[in-house]
């Protein structure tokens, strides 16, 4: 069996694995993909409206 898939049990088992470990993390993050959604998660990148430039 592949070492990777031995250890996908221990892939993001600790319950603050969503939260920033980086000071500039969270900001970055809300750069990239908006503000997380109420569960902390960031689902995407932020809509624009038409003609907005990034």
């Amino acid at each position: 069996m592949n070492q990777e898939i031995e250890h996908m049990d221990e892939v993001d088992v600790h319950p603050d694995v969503h939260v920033a470990t980086e000071p500039d993390e969270q900001e970055i993050l809300e750069r990239l993909y908006g503000p997380p959604d109420r569960e902390g998660i960031f689902r995407g990148p932020p809509t624009r409206e038409e003609g907005e430039k990034r």
